[in-house]
């Protein structure tokens, strides 16, 4: 798995960047639900009318979808499928791979148009695209800055442990 499914800390600003996003497609489409998901299924961030506790189900569920349609345009031939439509009764969920990392979830009722999701799920992909790429570079700097901190901590550590390890060592050297 992609350690970046798996430690992806978003920041607070970009954070908020992103529930702005969702809640204009929510409003836009009258969408029951909206979730960024990463492609292992877990919520970033959702805005919600109807769905609580379901929403990490429905992720998972969705991840596994997404994985079932990539095998499938594998035999298929097919570059890849990046989009998928379920369409029930009464709901529907469209949904979309975002750089093969995450996945944007919209949940709407029968009566919102399928071609005005589609529409506003393109423009929020084009959107989250960027803040994501953004959570990515501000993640590298992160780790890069702790690994540096690490690296210093344990030479110091190192230091310390075995400061008089090397002058103690000579000194038994010269008896023999």
């Amino acid at each position: 798995m992609d350690a970046q499914l798996t430690s992806l800390v978003v920041p607070e600003e970009e954070m908020v960047a992103i529930e702005t996003c969702l809640n204009d497609i929510r409003a836009e489409v009258n969408a029951t639900c909206i979730m960024l998901l990463d492609n292992a299924g877990q919520v970033i961030a959702s805005r919600s009318r109807k769905f609580g506790a379901e929403q990490a189900t429905i992720g998972a569920l969705l991840a596994g979808t997404f994985m079932s349609s990539r095998e499938l345009s594998r035999t298929m031939h097919e570059q890849e499928f990046k989009s998928l439509i379920q369409q029930g009764p009464s709901e529907s969920i469209h949904a979309e791979q975002i750089k093969n990392q995450w996945i944007l979830a919209i949940v709407f009722p029968k009566h919102s148009l399928l071609g005005m999701v589609k529409m506003m799920s393109k423009q929020a992909v084009a959107e989250l695209e960027v803040i994501l790429e953004r959570v990515i570079r501000s993640n590298r700097l992160q780790d890069r800055y702790f690994s540096d901190r690490m690296r210093d901590s344990l030479q110091d550590t190192l230091d310390l442990l075995f400061d008089g390890f090397e002058a103690d060592n000579s000194a038994q050297t010269k008896a023999f």
